[in-house]
């Protein structure tokens, strides 16, 4: 079974290290990417994405064509989503490898979260097991 074991990330002014993970992520219809990380958020249904990642990346976010939820947000609390076509890959912990890809829809929020990576359309695809006194994760599928 294939898989990496991925460090806990801290990002720039953050006082712990979290479960993130390296991704491209690209919009199929302008090929425009950006590298980012990922929060595993095993309490998340689905992936969440900023809107600014969206935009950023040439999605229209309430264009003409794009529908629109409504999802329980962050802490339960409604929120208008609006669904865009991502390609999402998985890239080793150096960051230069694609180790797996998808397709997928995903739901983008115009109150910018942090980059979630729910259950059922992204880590449904993985084995995780996170070790939390040794700040790792290991991914396998």
């Amino acid at each position: 079974m294939p898989g990496f074991q991925y460090s806990f990330i801290r990002l720039t002014g953050e006082h712990r290290a979290y479960t993130r993970l390296p991704l491209l992520i690209q919009n199929p219809a302008t090929k425009l990417s950006a590298i980012i990380f990922g929060l595993v958020d095993t309490g998340a249904d689905a992936t969440l994405f900023p809107a600014t990642l969206a935009v950023r990346l040439g999605h229209k976010l309430k264009g003409v064509d794009v529908k629109t939820t409504v999802t329980g947000g962050i802490e339960q609390h409604p929120v208008v989503a609006y669904r865009h076509v991502f390609e999402v890959s998985l890239l080793t912990p150096d960051r230069r490898k694609i180790v797996w890809h998808n397709r997928m829809a995903i739901d983008c929020l115009e109150s910018d979260p942090p980059l979630l990576l729910g259950v059922e359309d992204f880590l449904r695809y993985f084995k995780l097991t996170i070790d939390y006194p040794s700040k790792t994760m290991r991914l396998s599928w």
